[in-house]
């Protein structure tokens, strides 16, 4: 399976558990939305029957239907508030995708530089077997000494050492980027070289990417909608200190009575026709009015404002840190890439040539190898330090993926 990057931010939507379940908030979000757009209080049919278990009095009864009704605005408000929670949730899962093209986008380029250091170490290791056969040979023959044999074998070893350690670390990253997408540890796959070319830090602007970080990051947006969720539940908690009105129709039936004799005696005279009612009732807020629910609605209102002051301030500073730190490494890549690398190579043609001559020895030999592994080295983690300076900067301005809300609704 080969894999491009652009491939693995897809996978990553799909598959990572992390994100999948980081993007739960939304169908939470949306059935909250649902239960404030339904009417929270349900009518209530009530039938008493004070004569039941009596023959003389069982036609009696009183059937009451009874309906609480908000009238203050309340359930408007708290539509509102779940709206502006379904954008938070929105936005906060766009955060969370945010967070995950950089994290696959990291390991993609560790696993790419892993990959680069070890063909180094393989090829270096190579050259050193190389050397060691001629060696042996050579000091069979007495045209070298002893030590200098030994030198070669030692050299072989450690770079096989090399190739070793490169592999450890090739395998790891691997299995951290397989996680990174949702792929099962033992799944074969092979990454797509095609690194694009990064950008000259001379063409950008830091003012300019701390306003477009301001304008895209998603997480800044969620604070922005949460304070207005709180700021919408602190007005529901004020009107639900409003008391509700409660209305009622009712139908009773009583027993009718008639005075008789000259006792006075009551006698019973059947059963009253059924008679037709209505009732209201408003409780007193002479106690009960929200007092506390308000305080604590004002102050989480009051919290999501400085959080989102914090987000605002944490944006600018991480914007600066990761434009510095990509023109650094930026001229620390130059610099590896044209006053060491290609100088090293240049020594390691030059070497060839004059080992073949008979014009070097094998220490120098030796020396000058080791030079060129190390820049070679040198080179690719430089590289990748360029490289994740460049992610750091996608991930501070929300720019490693062309549209992060399209690519959150097109995941399952």
């Amino acid at each position: 399976m080969t894999i491009s990057l652009a491939e693995a931010h897809r996978r990553a939507l799909a598959q990572n558990p992390e994100f999948l379940a980081e993007r739960q908030d939304l169908a939470s979000a949306r059935g909250q939305l649902r239960q404030a757009r339904v009417y929270p209080f349900n009518p209530e049919l009530e039938l008493q029957a004070p004569g039941v278990g009596e023959q003389a009095a069982i036609g009696e009864y009183e059937l009451s239907l009874n309906q609480e009704i908000e009238w203050a605005g309340q359930r408007g408000l708290r539509i509102r508030g779940a709206e502006r929670g379904l954008e938070r949730a929105e936005s906060t899962v766009q955060d969370a995708a945010r967070r995950t093209f950089a994290e696959v986008s990291t390991s993609f380029y560790e696993a790419l530089a892993a990959e680069q250091r070890l063909a180094v170490a393989r090829e270096m290791a190579q050259l050193n077997e190389q050397l060691v056969s001629v060696t042996r040979i050579q000091s069979r023959e007495g045209e070298i000494s002893v030590m200098d044999a030994n030198l070669a074998e030692i050299e072989s070893g450690r770079a096989r050492a090399a190739v070793r350690a490169a592999e450890r670390k090739l395998t790891s990253a691997l299995l951290e980027f397989r996680r990174r997408i949702g792929l099962a540890p033992h799944q074969p796959i092979r990454l797509a070289d095609e690194v694009v070319d990064t950008p000259s830090p001379l063409a950008l602007s830091v003012d300019s990417l701390i306003s477009l970080a301001l304008t895209r990051r998603p997480d800044l947006t969620a604070r922005q909608r949460e304070r207005d969720q709180q700021e919408a539940l602190a007005q529901v908690a004020r009107r639900e200190a409003i008391p509700n009105l409660r209305v009622g129709v009712f139908v009773e039936r009583e027993e009718r009575f008639m005075v008789s004799g000259g006792a006075g005696e009551p006698v019973d005279a059947g059963l009253e026709a059924p008679r037709l009612g209505l009732g209201i009732s408003v409780p007193l807020p002479l106690f009960q009015r929200n007092q506390g629910v308000v305080d604590e609605r004002l102050a989480e209102a009051e919290r999501a404002r400085l959080n989102h002051e914090a987000v605002d301030l944490a944006i600018r500073t991480q914007v600066m840190d990761a434009y510095q730190s990509f023109v650094a490494t930026s001229e620390e890549h130059r610099v590896f890439e044209e006053d060491v690398l290609q100088p090293a190579r240049a020594n390691q043609r030059l070497l060839e040539t004059a080992l073949r001559e008979g014009k070097v020895g094998l220490p120098t030999l030796l020396l000058l190898r080791n030079q060129l592994l190390d820049a070679e080295l040198s080179h690719w983690d430089s590289w990748l330090e360029e490289r994740l300076a460049l992610v750091a900067l996608g991930a501070a301005t929300a720019t490693l993926s062309a549209d992060l809300t399209s690519s959150v609704e097109e995941a399952p």
